[in-house]
């Protein structure tokens, strides 16, 4: 139990979860039928949560409060590039389809 609370205290536990984070993008990317497109969909999601875990690993040693808030401001810029990315690829869905008439408007444009 001691190792838990010394790997806690320097931050190292972040860093462990990095690790593990990342291998788990790569072997889920590794394993899809389209790897660079999984790894593509994964990767945002994945850089979000480093720089997250990295600003836990400075809050943890409670040393350097801007690192901390510098990290934050980088998870929240991933996550919304990975959100504009998301959403870039479902754009067509999203839009109203205005072009074409329903059948009971068309009839009425035809009077």
């Amino acid at each position: 139990m001691s190792i838990l609370f010394s790997w806690i205290e320097t931050g190292w536990l972040a860093f462990a979860a990095m690790a593990i984070l990342w291998a788990e993008t790569l072997l889920l990317s590794f394993l899809s039928s389209r790897p660079m497109a999984r790894f593509k969909a994964l990767a945002g999601g994945a850089l979000a949560g480093t720089f997250l875990l990295a600003s836990l690993s400075f809050a943890l040693r409670s040393d350097a409060h801007g690192w901390v808030l510098f990290f934050l401001t980088l998870s929240l810029f991933a996550h919304l590039l990975d959100v504009a990315g998301r959403l870039k690829d479902h754009s067509a869905a999203l839009r109203r389809n205005t072009d074409k008439l329903s059948s009971p408007a068309a009839l009425t444009q035809r009077r």
